[in-house]
């Protein structure tokens, strides 16, 4: 898994501060909408409730009769709003709204008035919410009797209760993973570019001690003849050099890493640098009496690239296969040119991966079943400079039936 950059960091938790604020915003409308909602249906009910109610006292006499009375007395004085509980039948009218309301589930307190209807239009000349005309009492349309609620606003805070702590909970949960999960990802960020520098440091520490072993075990083979074949400094020598590789290898991935490194590439044919990189490799091939059949192509499989960390690449695979063989090793490197690019084939005849080794292979500090030494970073610095080439690597192989990479470079 590569590292993210701090700036990809800032990108992905600004992102997701962006996708919190959204769903704060989506939740507060949503709350609106809902409250609407359930004004509207509240005042709905009310107003089937109110004129149940006036055709219930339409059909007594008393009733009516105080309601024409108020009625004549109102009229008398313009814009004047009666009671209801004023009247002389204010009780049986009160029981009467009372349980009209009762039914359309409406317990709130109220204030019951009759007032002229022009006296109860607004400026758009719309009658206001919780009246209804009298006409069933008066026989025509001069008069409404309209409830007055107290508390009206909690009625609804009530009634949205749930959603409003439902939601203020969910919210709260996702802003705490949230936070969680930035403070957690720029926590292992800092750790991982510790540990990258100390990588670093420590690589660069090795590689004056280790060039200091190789130039003495070289130095005494060439002063004394008979050490040159001495199998003690033959070791040091042999272990040295492999240490000297483990060391170059995570000094390479750890520069990639960075970000920052740009490729210095030119012209380079694929065919000309692999023969050039088994021919370094020739003692190694020889010691463990390998074959490597290298299937040249008519065609010029060239491609532009870094020969540096190509001849890496293509290094690497070759000291896989020679160390993960522990029979007769045989090796075969193919080349297909196309328009695209070009594809370079390595196939051996080692242990070989089994699926579960395949998923992970290519993965930092991995290494495959086996005594073999390694840091296990060969094939993830192999995936990166592939990559970074804009190409691919793929891999298909069988435990026991070896290893088969494909390679793609494009033009």
């Amino acid at each position: 898994m590569q590292f993210l950059k701090r700036r990809q960091i800032s990108l992905l938790i600004g992102a997701c501060a962006l996708a919190m604020v959204a769903l704060i915003a989506f939740q507060v409308n949503w709350m609106k909408h809902s409250s609407r909602l359930i004004e509207e249906q509240f005042n709905n009910r009310v107003n089937m409730a109110l004129c149940s109610a006036v055709e219930s006292l339409a059909a007594d006499q008393n009733s009516s009769a105080s309601f024409r009375a108020c009625c004549a007395e109102v009229n008398a004085q313009p814009g004047c709003m009666q009671s209801v509980d004023e009247l002389p039948t204010a009780t049986g009218m009160n029981q009467t709204l009372a349980q009209s309301l009762n039914f359309y589930q409406i317990s709130l307190p109220y204030e019951a008035v009759i007032a002229p209807k022009d006296t109860l239009n607004d400026e758009q000349g719309e009658i206001p919410p919780f009246s209804c005309a009298l006409t069933p009492i008066l026989q025509d349309d001069t008069h409404m009797l309209q409830l007055q609620f107290k508390g009206k606003a909690g009625y609804i805070l009530d009634k949205m209760g749930w959603m409003v702590g439902a939601s203020i909970v969910i919210l709260l949960f996702i802003s705490g993973i949230f936070t969680l999960a930035s403070y957690y990802l720029l926590r292992q960020k800092k750790m991982s570019d510790l540990n990258r520098d100390f990588f670093n440091h420590m690589t660069h520490e090795f590689r004056t001690p280790l060039t200091n072993i190789r130039l003495a075990s070289g130095l005494l083979s060439k002063k004394d003849q008979e050490l040159r074949s001495n199998p003690y400094l033959e070791i040091i020598r042999k272990e040295s050099d492999h240490l000297m590789k483990q060391v170059e290898s995570v000094l390479h991935l750890a520069t990639l890493e960075k970000g920052d490194y740009l490729l210095k590439k030119s012209p380079v044919d694929l065919q000309k640098l692999i023969g050039e990189v088994i021919g370094s490799m020739a003692l190694q091939i020889r010691e463990k009496e390998a074959q490597v059949h290298l299937d040249g192509s008519q065609t010029p499989c060239s491609v532009t690239g870094d020969a540096f960390h190509l001849s890496n690449v293509f290094r690497n695979l070759l000291d896989n296969a020679l160390k993960y063989n522990p029979g007769k090793t045989a090796i075969h490197i193919g080349f297909r040119p196309s328009a695209e690019g070009c594809t370079v084939l390595f196939e051996d005849n080692g242990v070989g991966l089994n699926d579960k080794e395949q998923e992970m292979i290519f993965n930092k500090y991995y290494r495959g079943s086996g005594d073999q030494k390694g840091f296990g970073l060969g094939l993830a610095y192999a995936k990166k400079i592939v990559e970074m080439h804009m190409g691919r690597i793929q891999l298909s192989s069988a435990r026991g039936a070896g290893a088969h990479f494909e390679l793609f470079f494009p033009n």
